[in-house]
């Protein structure tokens, strides 16, 4: 499957940098899956679950607390208030 370029931050720093197969994530208008390839865009995203598939099919988990989400033709930046990964 095509990848594309993630990065997820937080005032913490970056929590995630590295190429991705989908991201799952609650934007202001319902669920988002961002795949490689997408229309560019840029939304708020509410608190709850994302999931990051990453490029060797591994998923992982985290929680949101809100946050800005900018998908271009290059990268896809997830910019949150609060992030942390489920254990």
């Amino acid at each position: 499957m095509k990848t594309y370029k993630l990065v997820v931050a937080s005032p913490d720093g970056n929590l995630y940098d590295g190429q991705a197969i989908n991201l799952s994530l609650r934007g202001a208008d319902g669920d988002l899956a961002i795949m490689a390839g997408h229309t560019p865009f840029i939304t708020s995203v509410k608190p709850g679950k994302c999931t990051i598939e990453t490029e060797d099919g591994e998923i992982r988990e985290g929680a949101i607390e809100g946050g800005l989400l900018v998908v271009s033709g290059s990268e896809v930046i997830l910019l949150s208030s609060g992030f942390s990964w489920k254990e």
